[in-house]
């Protein structure tokens, strides 16, 4: 870094050095103001060749503190940063919570949709690891609440798990949730207007959905 500063300020120095005497032939430039033009290059490239060692510098009687800008510059950077991932915790906070209005009968928590959208924005931001318990906790909340919409489509489902605390494996939970028995049964109470493959359509999707949530509970698992 010291090396790329020191050739960029001889290069400014050379350049302003060059096209100053271009104006000067010129007769646009007067002899002091040549050697004032060239001066203050020659300043701004010895600023830039010891950026990192210069304290600080007068610009027309005005001080500029450069590692003090600098540290200040970082400290910002550092509450922002901060700022930012308990803006996140917060928002994984209120994600646990359910949407107001009347549930419909989806196999999809209402709340879901909205966490993978903030979970991508964490993962972006690179605050994944700093809120893997906030993650892993809201992940539980959000099984079970997918557990529990995909039960209202299965009575074999909501026969076993509804009222335990047990997470089945995706696939269990799909042999169970797809059984014929299973789906007759919730057609014959008028689920999906008794249609079997409209039920068996929407199983499909929240048992895709509880996988999701299933493996991302198992890799914060590993982490503790």
């Amino acid at each position: 870094m010291r090396v790329f500063l020191s050739i960029l300020g001889a290069l400014l120095f050379l350049a302003s050095a060059k096209i100053g005497y271009c104006l000067l032939i010129e007769g646009k430039l007067s002899g002091a103001e040549f050697v004032s033009l060239i001066i203050a290059f020659a300043v701004i490239g010895l600023i830039l060749s010891f950026a990192s060692e210069v304290q600080e510098f007068s610009v027309a009687g005005n001080i500029v503190k450069l590692k003090e800008v600098k540290r200040d510059a970082e400290k910002s950077i550092s509450e922002l940063k901060s700022a930012r991932t308990e803006t996140f915790r917060f928002l994984l906070s209120l994600a646990k919570r359910h949407p107001g209005g009347l549930s419909d009968s989806g196999t999809v928590d209402g709340r879901v949709n909205d966490f993978w959208s903030l979970y991508d924005q964490i993962v972006a931001f690179n605050c994944e690891d700093e809120l893997s318990n906030n993650l892993l906790e809201v992940v539980n909340v959000l099984l079970k609440g997918q557990l529990s919409s995909i039960s209202h489509n299965s009575d074999a489902v909501s026969g076993k798990y509804l009222r335990t605390n047990e997470m089945p494996d995706p696939s269990q939970l799909t042999i169970e949730a797809l059984d014929n028995d299973s789906v007759e049964s919730a057609a014959k109470r008028n689920v999906a207007g008794g249609d079997q493959a409209k039920i068996k359509e929407m199983l499909i999707v929240g048992l895709e959905e509880y996988k999701k949530l299933y493996e991302l509970r198992d890799k914060y698992q590993k982490k503790m």
